[in-house]
């Protein structure tokens, strides 16, 4: 297994760091003894904040475990040899911080309630895996469609405990993807049904149930693409088991 792949005991303070190329780090949301006060609080997360901003290190993979405000994301400006970065949620509305991470080829934003742009992305030339969940104030979504080295998408809203729905104009921005070979669209309200833009994506292999929400509007359709594609209709297979599930529990 990768030393990125394996479960990590997250450092909550900078001298916890020892060289690691993954590392997991809870800089916020610290209970005693870690930090009793909230002036404690304040420094452990300025003393990451620096040290993001200033300091050399080997880190490739990194995980944010915990609240993530602006001036913690905006200091990975400081870390252009990231590969991956992995954020747990915060109320952060700009990444502009990840333009510069020329390297970066998997980017998950999960809980990213205050997003407002996706235009940093674009500037990504070998990003391939992308995860966007609870982005309810994105204004430009349609900016995914530029992000033409992705090969694995996932957008919407990712966490079943959470309430609201993300919602797509419609599906036309998939067409200019042609890498794309996953395609997950959980928790997402699609305003036009015409999902037929997805056969454009001639290289998709995965179309996951969540990533069609299960609406009456879809399913006609749904089964109307399955004869011209294999993603289509695996999907319809699960219509289908959840039809033969609703008919066995009523």
């Amino acid at each position: 297994m990768d030393e990125h792949a394996r479960p990590q005991t997250a450092l909550w303070h900078v001298d916890q760091y020892d060289n690691q190329s993954s590392v997991s780090v809870a800089a916020t949301q610290l209970d005693p003894p870690r930090a009793v006060t909230a002036r404690d609080r304040q420094r452990i997360l300025g003393e990451w904040v620096n040290f993001f901003e200033t300091a050399r290190t080997s880190i490739t993979h990194l995980r944010l475990v915990s609240r993530v405000p602006q001036e913690l994301l905006d200091a990975l400006a400081g870390q252009p040899q990231l590969r991956s970065l992995e954020v747990k949620w915060g109320p952060y509305e700009s990444i502009a911080a990840l333009a510069g991470l020329q390297r970066l080829d998997h980017v998950t934003l999960n809980g990213a309630t205050g997003l407002l742009r996706l235009a940093p992305l674009t500037a990504l030339p070998e990003l391939t895996r992308l995860t966007v969940s609870q982005a309810h104030r994105l204004h430009d979504f349609e900016t995914l469609s530029e992000v033409k080295t992705l090969r694995t998408l996932r957008f919407g809203n990712a966490s079943p405990a959470s309430d609201g729905n993300c919602d797509l104009p419609n599906v036309s921005w998939v067409t200019p993807l042609s890498e794309l070979t996953d395609l997950t669209l959980p928790g997402t309200r699609i305003l036009d049904p015409d999902l037929s833009p997805i056969l454009t994506l001639t290289k998709l292999t995965k179309l996951t149930t969540l990533g069609l929400p299960l609406r009456r509007s879809y399913r006609k359709q749904v089964f109307e693409l399955a004869a011209h594609s294999a993603p289509f209709a695996a999907v319809a297979k699960e219509y289908e088991a959840l039809d033969a599930w609703k008919k066995q529990h009523r």
